[in-house]
């Protein structure tokens, strides 16, 4: 499910930001499979499931003035089963992935089913209650691990592992609305590889961003993918100018196309290669730019040769100078002049 070839797996969270709009939703999904997005997610949740009524906020209030997380999710909890099998139906017509993520195990008996795989909220990493239910459906989980110990990860994928479930991503994550730069930590995406490398199923490791595109260029999802992950989930929407706790640090279209372009050339450049291939290609610098043996001066018939007797030149069509210990001593049986190069019948 999750081994990308050409380029990471490119989840567009598209989360709430259709602000209730099914026509808004149908358009961002379009949008974001022309820029090249393997997967639209939602976000599935009734706000009385997920936060208390006095839930403080913790995003940026000069973004999203809304003072405590209840109201702000009161906001968009409007879609139905109805609106999200419309979803779905919409992106299996223009081959896109359909994924929204459970924030309550109210919703699964029928948004799992729409669903290859579920991802987990990075909020929810240490919820057992949600993640027992969402074992039970059998499909793959990507979890975020974002503001979590790696003792906290491992127990949370001991627990998956412990229910059955034997395909697992982990995404690291900042949760950080908007994360600086210098706080995207990337090098932890070594430590969960190390950590995955301790289970018996497979565990691929990816990316759950929040930098805004125009802070770093979508630098630090170029290095997170040269580190080694292989999915990418960035928060997308169709104005970024838009008030909003999305909003204002997701991607758009023309972000969007723009990094997928720069993964699908980072991903050929940082593909595994075997040996044969890497010097196919530089066949031609091989036999150019290396160097033969050639004499230094001319030299006559019976003359024994000596190391200042040679020196190496390009092109490298004749002997390698690294055999040049094989010929110090021999004695010539011919005449030769500088610049010739050296032959193996030269020489007695």
């Amino acid at each position: 499910m999750f081994n990308a070839t050409s380029k990471p797996y490119f989840i567009a969270e598209i989360g709430v930001n259709h602000e209730g709009s099914l026509e808004r939703a149908f358009e961002m999904i379009e949008s974001a499979a022309r820029a090249g997005a393997d997967c639209a997610k939602f976000q599935t949740y009734k706000a009385g499931n997920l936060a208390a009524k006095d839930s403080p906020a913790y995003w940026d209030q000069t973004k999203e003035p809304t003072a405590s997380q209840f109201q702000l999710f009161k906001k968009y909890d409007c879609f139905e089963q109805g609106d999200y099998e419309k979803l779905k139906q919409k992106c299996d017509e223009i081959g896109i992935d359909f994924l929204s993520t459970p924030f309550d195990t109210e919703c699964l008996c029928w948004l799992m089913p729409m669903m290859k795989f579920v991802k987990v909220a990075s909020a929810d990493l240490t919820n057992f209650l949600l993640i027992k239910e969402i074992a039970t459906y059998n499909k793959p989980v990507v979890l975020s691990v974002g503001a979590s110990s790696l003792q906290e990860i491992r127990e949370t994928v001991d627990f998956i592992v412990q229910q059955g479930v034997r395909q697992i991503a982990l995404l690291h994550c900042v949760l950080q609305y908007p994360t600086p730069p210098q706080n995207s930590f990337l090098d932890r995406i070594k430590d969960l590889k190390l950590l995955a490398s301790n289970y018996d199923v497979p565990i691929t490791i990816g990316y759950s961003d929040h930098v805004p595109s125009n802070v770093a260029n979508d630098d630090q999802v170029i290095a997170a993918v040269s580190l080694g992950a292989r999915i990418i989930e960035k928060h997308y929407t169709f104005d970024k100018s838009l008030p909003g706790n999305d909003h204002y640090h997701a991607m758009d279209e023309t972000d969007l196309s723009g990094l997928t372009t720069r993964l699908r050339t980072l991903s050929e450049m940082i593909a595994p290669v075997d040996e044969d291939t890497i010097l196919t290609a530089q066949k031609s610098a091989v036999l150019n730019a290396r160097r033969s043996l050639y004499y230094r001066s001319d030299l006559k018939l019976g003359h024994v040769l000596k190391a200042e007797d040679l020196i190496a030149k390009r092109p490298g069509y004749g002997l390698s100078p690294k055999l040049y210990q094989d010929f110090i001593g021999k004695t010539l049986r011919i005449d030769v002049i500088a610049d010739d190069p050296l032959s193996q019948d030269h020489f007695d």
